[in-house]
């Protein structure tokens, strides 16, 4: 339904630690019309239900693409901060030093690791392939689990700068966070793959 349909309120209610201009806002529904021709043809019970498994896992490689992108404005600003850092005691930028390079060896790796596994399954929609929900959830789980890893080794290795709002990692550090609380949480699908898993060994 287009957001300005009469009895759509959206209620700017949204002041959480991160993710501040994603407008996740709450709505409300009231007396909303909705003209016939928006509604999506009525399936089976069981049909419904494979149907939103698929849709939630499709859904799930989306979100995991923010937060992927989170993670690459994480490694730009770490990159940015590591060459323009030059200590008075070194003589020139801490991008030269092997901690930082080992460490932006580190990053890459996990985000070329996420962007990979995400690209792969994403790929599978694209070509009108229809991959299966454990797999675009395994997917989504270890590619949001790199992102976070990097950017927490970012934030750790610029120590007090990268919780300074001026560098810029700080924000990114905080709009991380909110990977997790994504429905289904990791929790919920690892205990559904571990069943899956256990009972094809059986």
């Amino acid at each position: 339904m287009p957001g300005d349909t009469p009895g759509i309120e959206i209620h700017h209610d949204w002041d959480q630690l991160g993710l501040r201009a994603s407008g996740s806002h709450d709505v409300t529904f009231t007396d909303v019309r909705v003209p016939s021709e928006n509604i999506l043809d009525p399936v089976e019970r069981g049909a419904r239900a494979e149907q939103d498994n698929k849709g939630l896992a499709a859904l799930g490689v989306t979100v995991a693409a923010i937060y992927l992108g989170v993670a690459h404005a994480a490694q730009k600003a770490f990159h940015r901060f590591a060459h323009e850092r030059v200590p008075a005691n070194l003589g020139h930028p801490i991008a030269r030093t092997d901690r930082f390079r080992d460490a932006a060896g580190e990053i890459e790796v996990n985000l070329a690791g996420a962007r990979q596994l995400l690209y792969s399954v994403a790929d599978a929609y694209d070509r009108g392939e229809d991959p299966e929900p454990k797999a675009a959830q395994a997917a989504r789980i270890l590619a949001v689990r790199q992102a976070n890893a990097a950017v927490a080794l970012a934030t750790r290795l610029l120590g007090n700068p990268g919780l300074s709002r001026s560098v810029g990692l700080e924000r990114h550090f905080r709009d991380i966070q909110f990977a997790a609380i994504h429905a289904p949480q990791d929790d919920i699908v690892l205990r559904q793959l571990g069943t899956a898993a256990l009972e094809a060994a059986a």
